[in-house]
């Protein structure tokens, strides 16, 4: 009747069929558990367009769903081979700048690349460990390389002195053969070995880290470290004279600039208390009455005190 072939047919039913336009008629209907003739040839049943929008909008959101879930296993793939690629030491890396979200993996990154060091390991810790956290897993990692003979310089704020945990870390690193140096304010946060990998913060992840391995990238980090190191007060124990008083200088030019006690405080790395302690010492010790005559003190470049 409509000029079909029984090919042509076959197609379009099975089109129908899929924009649930048409349903087989047996399989719908029947009472449950009512019994049913053996069927000698199927039967179709027409069925409402609106019905047939709604089944095929709900197949939709269960295949957009599918969609989804492919491509998290997708991204979670590719984060464990780029865990993998590197710790297989036979396979390349396929960046040279690589971003890991999770703590555990880059804890077992940086284990990796710490007991693959042979000859030199830097290291800069403005921050230091979160309070109450303990330095443990840091302190064994410096130790066994200087254990194996790597030459390991570490760099810290000033305010790592006055923190016992950190300045009876820092004793024992020195005691070992560690080099240690403080600052005022350091550069920024970086963990670098042998030159061929280097691990910073991610700039916007809280516990990202952005792992190196670009040979240009590691040379510019590394004159970075060199020139703050360079200009560091090597570590003897608890702040003298020298180091307090580049502590007080560095306080001074920041309150000249305007910077306010906390902001002070937390580029510092001590508490507000602590740093309006050495504001107060820097007042004294330059004869300063007020903040105003401090910032015009240092402005004209000399103490008075």
């Amino acid at each position: 009747m409509l000029g079909l072939t029984e090919s042509e047919a076959r197609q379009a039913v099975e089109y129908l069929e899929q924009a649930h336009l048409m349903e087989k008629h047996d399989e719908r209907g029947a009472p449950p558990g009512a019994p049913r003739e053996p069927a000698r040839e199927t039967r179709w049943r027409i069925v409402n367009p609106q019905i047939a929008a709604s089944r095929l909008a709900a197949s939709e959101s269960r295949l957009r769903q599918s969609v989804v879930a492919l491509g998290e296993s997708r991204r979670q793939l590719d984060e464990l081979f780029d865990v993998y690629s590197v710790l297989d030491g036979r396979r390349t890396p396929r960046h040279s700048v690589e971003v890991f979200a999770g703590p555990l993996a880059v804890a077992a990154l940086t284990d990796r690349a710490a007991l693959a060091c042979e000859r030199e390991a830097v290291s800069c810790r403005p921050e230091g460990p979160p309070p109450g956290e303990r330095l443990d897993p840091e302190a064994a990692r410096d130790l066994a390389l200087l254990a194996r003979g790597v030459r390991l310089r570490v760099l810290y704020r000033h305010s790592a002195r006055h923190h016992p945990p950190l300045r009876a870390h820092l004793e024992q690193l020195v005691a070992a053969g560690a080099e240690v140096r403080t600052t005022p304010e350091p550069f920024g946060a970086l963990t670098a070995y042998d030159r061929s990998v280097g691990f910073i913060p991610h700039h916007t992840l809280p516990e990202g880290t952005a792992v190196i391995r670009d040979p240009s990238t590691l040379a510019f980090l590394h004159r970075v470290f060199d020139q703050s190191w360079d200009v560091a007060a090597p570590f003897d124990g608890p702040p003298g004279a020298a180091v307090q008083c580049e502590q007080h200088d560095t306080i001074l030019r920041l309150l000249s600039e305007g910077a306010r006690d906390e902001t002070i405080a937390r580029r510092l790395g001590m508490s507000l208390r602590t740093c309006r302690r050495h504001i107060a010492e820097a007042f004294k010790e330059m004869g300063a009455q007020s903040r105003f005559q401090a910032g015009y003190l240092t402005g004209r470049g000399g103490r008075t005190g």
